[in-house]
């Protein structure tokens, strides 16, 4: 155990070295390797892609999957690197903002931010970018490797950011956060355990959906920003892609407000398909659904 503690480390330690074009490359072919036609990630990437988009061809479905855990391998591999520059200067690695102001006058209104980043891009970036600009409250369940667990929870913090329990303790650290001005920020795209969430649909497909946003900010209108860090291709970094959701949220009921958010979703994986965790399991734990796509 130690050995292989011993190599992990040293392993992060050189790829915070690596540069993203090279981390790209070497994800690419690390993706082929483990990541087979009969892995449970493809298999899985496939079933959800296949039922968010039946008009498709399979080969479309296959060749979506394939990118989608090519691009899922560069957000592993890269964060290493990304953590370590951005300790330095993070700014170095983004190209494009847009919508940069919605932040600033977010931030001028003083009711503290919800975050709302997705698994979608490069959502560490999207963490650390959110974190660069208001202290940052975010939700984090520890990892099964503990050193891996220590690298990401201290690469997590580099902004500044402080790092919650995913339970009700948690919750609580939120509400305080919003009540100091501060930001917090949540996945929307999570999955609840049965009859924690509500239902709603993804792409048309019943899907279990958080309402904690809706919960934390409805009463006092806290702004809620939604981000999504799109990596470039040849490692020339990336563009964030920033939103917020409009006044009319506030004014519906949960189930509306879950819809309203996958909408939102949508509209962001729109904007680059395989850039999306289509691997994760987003369409377990619902209630008043039969099937499982994933039998």
């Amino acid at each position: 155990m130690m050995i292989i503690s011993t190599i992990q480390k040293f392993s992060l330690f050189l790829l915070s070295f690596c540069r993203l074009s090279l981390t790209h490359k070497f994800a690419t072919v690390l993706s082929a390797i483990i990541f087979s036609k009969k892995s449970k990630k493809y298999l899985v990437s496939c079933k959800n892609l296949k039922a968010c988009y039946p008009e498709k061809s399979q080969d479309w479905i296959e060749e979506k999957a394939k990118k989608s855990l090519i691009e899922y391998s560069k957000a592993m591999i890269e964060s290493p690197f990304v953590y370590r520059q951005a300790e330095k200067n993070l700014y170095e690695l983004i190209k494009n903002v847009y919508s940069e102001n919605l932040i600033e006058e977010a931030i001028e209104e003083n009711k503290g931010i919800i975050f709302m980043t997705p698994h979608h891009g490069s959502w560490e970036m999207s963490g650390l970018y959110a974190a660069s600009k208001i202290k940052t409250f975010t939700m984090y369940k520890p990892l099964r490797n503990k050193i891996l667990d220590d690298f990401v929870y201290k690469g997590r913090k580099t902004k500044g950011s402080s790092l919650v329990e995913t339970d009700n303790f948690g919750v609580k650290k939120l509400l305080k956060a919003l009540r100091e001005k501060y930001g917090i920020g949540i996945l929307p795209d999570h999955t609840p355990k049965i009859n924690q969430g509500v239902m709603s649909t993804f792409f048309g497909v019943p899907v279990n959906t958080t309402t904690l946003i809706y919960k934390l900010s409805r009463k006092n209108k806290i702004p809620i920003i939604y981000l999504f860090a799109e990596r470039l291709e040849s490692g020339k970094g990336f563009d964030i892609h920033v939103g917020r959701v409009e006044e009319e949220f506030y004014k519906l009921d949960e189930k509306e407000a879950a819809d309203f958010l996958n909408s939102i979703i949508e509209s962001l994986v729109s904007k680059n398909v395989f850039q999306y965790l289509w691997s994760y399991e987003r369409f377990r734990n619902r209630s008043e659904v039969n099937e499982s796509i994933y039998n």
